[in-house]
């Protein structure tokens, strides 16, 4: 009987089996209809069900992502991270663990954990280059690098992602932070016709018209925003952005001084926030009816609470300023700015650049930030404390020029403007010298003195303005009141305490209406350094040029003609004053020396290098002024490389490095000393040189080299990240360049090593549209056919390929690319 028994308990369970797969496939096709119909709670309910009971069943995976999605569709993020994470933990094996990946990566995304987000869209591209989502990552990686105000980042990711995807779902966005990141790089006429473009389609003209307002307005262009978001609400009446639109009109009037219109326009908004209403104290603060300012902030901060607490505190410093309560303004703002005074080197550092956000407060942008700093720079000098109030001004330049923000330049501008209007420009030993009063000439009611015919010091009007007051100064010979003058409007003073000592001018050229373009710019400086030596006080004087000469241009011939011709003269007036000469005195005239310099130019431009040494060595031996030894040693050291001298052009060249630090010549000697010792293989010393140049002066012609060699020796150490920042700015910012095509190329390469083959793909297709140096061309063909193969398009490859030999049949590549070529040719399908 036993034996009937196990039979029939064997027939149970065959007949029972596939009972329960019919079970498991119903319940799995009822949670799917269910998801299908938008239904996610039920299909969550159905999937969770399943996966909890056929955890080995075919679609168990199919499953555990659906039921992931539909916690996704529920919000419920959290949960679904640990489902998709499940899907990952294995491998990427097929299109639901692809699909986890994204998914991973786009949560943090979705909830504004952006610092989680960016390394797993990072982790996905480099894993999954070729998926399709991502088009979608691509342009999370723009819109948070344009979050975070990086904008050539977010251009490249941006650019990736309109190249890739042209006919991808989030294509018209991508193209209007495409146009945001070229707009902010000054690429103006790019981001131009994006703009024009989206606008002049139905579909998107509305979202286009407004970024393109908004654009507009970040360029300073205020009333050309006004004007187009006036039109934009004329034809969109009803758009969710006519709110927006309203805030930008009224921060156009406001950057304007136009306050009462600013408050109008903010008048109109049905729904004001927190910041509209801080918006509406500033307008008031600049129209002066502080009572009604204060009311208003008192009744915002009530509101706000702490999330706007460092605005609110920065508004309420303007309030104790007005009321010239110096201390109070400075204890607030110290609270904020967390300043931090290093009197032995005169230093200010702000540590609100660095610190984290504060747990319920909102941090204050870059250029509030600013200007809070100008106020507490000004309650500085109020309070009569000149050395923070200089120290703070100083680290205001710095980081300015780091950032390159034209705004930020002009509030710098703005604050050493008020610093010298209210008499409190620092003077030769840090302390506040006051220019009240100096000239004494200047008649008053009631003073015995006679009206003098000649100019006085001017307070008032441009910077231009002052500047020709300052020339008619000097030309009446009243050259203390120029020196006086020319001060004032350069806020600079001598630096005694500075090893060496040195003349600090804090005038930022930002060539706005009224103020000194570049060339005037140095003009002025010439004159107080003549000024100073008819004062006889040729320290000054020789320090004002030396200042001069690490500002002016090294391509301009205008600015070094007459940085050497401002020398000579000083040389001139020291010689008949008999005051020590800071002139080399010469036993060559002027005339002699320029002609000597002519002729070894024109012998060296032929190759006549003998002849173009002879015409230099006689005229170094003439002990000229430095101005003209340094251009005469920088030629005389290429002469010596001609002549095949390379010792003696190296000496010449570290002699201008070490003796002439401020002479035009300088950044070309770093280059050329690091040219020299990166070809002999010493890259301790060519790095010493190339950092020097790329660290002081970021224009120079080369300095794209020096980036690229600098990154090239970090990619040796194994300073992979480094190297990639390094490469990144000559991709970027130096795109005619002479290594811009060598940068790119490196990236590319780097891209390919980590499999990160769209990436790799991307540049390589930049470089052939540059097009490319000669001497990478080869690398870039067979790089550019080993993508293809990845990519299984054969004919590409071949193409490629058969490229390199024909171009470079000299070129080691040749070789593995006619292998690879034949290889290529033999996947490709015949036609018939």
């Amino acid at each position: 009987m036993n034996w009937i028994k196990a039979l029939t308990l064997c027939t149970v369970i065959l007949i029972a089996a596939p009972l329960r797969g019919d079970d498991a496939l119903n319940q799995f096709n009822a949670a799917k209809a269910a998801f299908d119909g938008k239904n996610y709670d039920s299909a969550r309910l159905g999937f969770d069900s399943f996966v909890a009971q056929f955890q080995t069943h075919a679609k168990i995976n199919e499953a555990t992502f659906y039921l992931a999605e539909s916690l996704m569709y529920l919000r419920q993020y959290q949960q679904a991270e640990i489902y998709f994470n499940r899907l990952v933990e294995t491998g990427i094996t097929n299109e639901f663990d692809r699909a986890a990946l994204f998914r991973l990566a786009e949560i943090p995304y979705i909830q504004g954990q952006y610092g989680i987000a960016k390394p797993r869209l990072e982790e996905f591209v480099t894993k999954l280059p070729h998926d399709a989502n991502l088009q979608f990552v691509l342009y999370y990686l723009g819109d948070i690098a344009m979050r975070n105000g990086a904008a050539d980042e977010a251009e490249f990711y941006f650019d990736q992602a309109t190249y890739i995807f042209p006919e991808g779902e989030r294509i018209v966005d991508s193209k209007l932070g495409l146009a945001w990141a070229k707009n902010k790089l000054g690429k103006i006429n790019e981001a131009n016709a994006i703009y024009q473009q989206l606008m002049s389609s139905p579909a998107h003209a509305e979202q286009a018209t407004y970024q393109w307002g908004v654009a507009l307005f970040e360029r300073t262009a205020f009333q050309d925003a006004i004007n187009t978001m006036t039109e934009f609400q004329r034809r969109y009446p009803a758009s969710t952005y006519f709110a927006d639109s309203q805030r930008i009109i009224a921060r156009c009037w406001g950057r304007l001084n136009k306050f009462d219109e600013g408050l109008q326009t903010l008048a109109q908004l049905t729904n004001p926030t927190t910041d509209d209403q801080l918006m509406k104290v500033r307008f008031l603060y600049g129209l002066k009816r502080m009572d009604e300012a204060k009311i208003i902030l008192d009744q915002t901060k009530i509101a706000a609470g702490t999330l706007y607490r460092d605005e609110v505190t920065l508004l309420e410093s303007v309030f104790l300023f007005d009321q010239r309560n110096w201390q109070g303004t400075i204890r607030l703002l110290e609270s904020v700015l967390v300043p931090q005074f290093d009197a032995l080197n005169n230093r200010m550092i702000i540590n609100y650049f660095s610190l984290p956000v504060a747990t319920g407060t909102k941090k204050l942008s870059e250029e509030a930030i600013f200007r809070a700093c100008s106020l507490l720079t000004l309650a500085y000098a109020r309070n009569g404390d000149s050395a923070k109030a200089t120290a703070l001004l100083n680290e205001m330049q710095g980081q300015s020029a780091l950032s390159g923000n034209q705004r930020l330049l002009t509030i710098c501008t703005d604050t050493a403007t008020q610093l010298a209007e209210m008499n409190t420009t620092p003077g030769r030993n840090g302390s506040g010298g006051s220019y009240a009063n100096r000239n004494d000439q200047q008649w008053t009611p009631g003073n015995s003195t006679s009206p003098s015919r000649t100019p006085t010091l001017q307070t008032a009007g441009t910077d231009l303005e002052r500047f020709w007051n300052a020339e008619r100064l000097y030309r009446s010979r009243s050259y203390e009141a120029a020196a006086q003058q020319l001060e004032a409007i350069l806020s600079g003073f001598y630096n005694e305490i500075a090893m060496p000592p040195q003349y600090t001018i804090f005038y930022n050229v930002n060539g706005t209406a009224g103020t000194m373009d570049e060339t005037t710019f140095a003009r002025a400086c010439s004159l107080l350094a003549l000024a100073k030596a008819q004062l006889g006080n040729f320290e000054q004087a020789n320090a004002v040029l030396q200042t001069l000469g690490s500002r002016i241009r090294m391509n301009d011939p205008v600015q070094q003609d007459l940085l050497r011709e401002t020398y000579e003269q000083v040389g001139i007036i020291a010689k008949g004053g008999g005051t020590t000469v800071i002139a080399s005195g010469s036993t060559l005239s002027e005339a002699e020396q320029r002609r000597l310099l002519r002729e070894a130019k024109s012998a060296f431009g032929q190759q006549r290098y003998e002849q173009a040494d002879a015409r230099l060595k006689e005229l170094i031996a003439g002990n000229p002024p430095e101005t003209v030894l340094a251009e005469a040693l920088l030629i005389q050291s290429k002469t010596k490389y001609g002549l095949g001298w390379e010792q003696d052009g190296v000496a010449l060249l570290e002699r201008i490095a070490d003796e002439f630090p401020s002479s035009p010549q300088y950044p070309d000697a770093l280059w050329l000393l690091g040219i020299y010792y990166e070809s002999g293989g010493d890259s301790f010393q060519s790095v010493e040189y190339f950092q020097i140049l790329a660290d002081r002066f970021p224009n120079f012609k080369y300095v794209d080299g020096a980036l690229y060699f600098l990154a090239m020796d970090d990619l040796t150490n194994g300073n992979g990240r480094k190297a990639s920042n390094l490469l990144n700015q000559v991709y970027r910012r130096h795109r005619d360049g002479l290594y811009w095509s060598h940068a790119a190329w490196a990236l590319a390469y780097e891209a390919y090593k980590k499999k990160q083959y769209t990436e790799s793909e991307a540049y390589i297709q930049a470089i052939l549209r540059h097009p490319p140096d000669i001497a990478i061309v080869d690398r870039v063909l067979y790089l550019r056919g080993e993508l293809a193969l990845k990519k299984e398009d054969y004919q590409t490859a071949f193409l490629a390929f058969k490229e390199v030999d024909k171009l470079s049949p000299d070129s080691p590549l040749s070789q593995f690319a006619t292998k690879n070529a034949r290889l290529a040719a033999g996947k490709l399908v015949p036609v018939n």
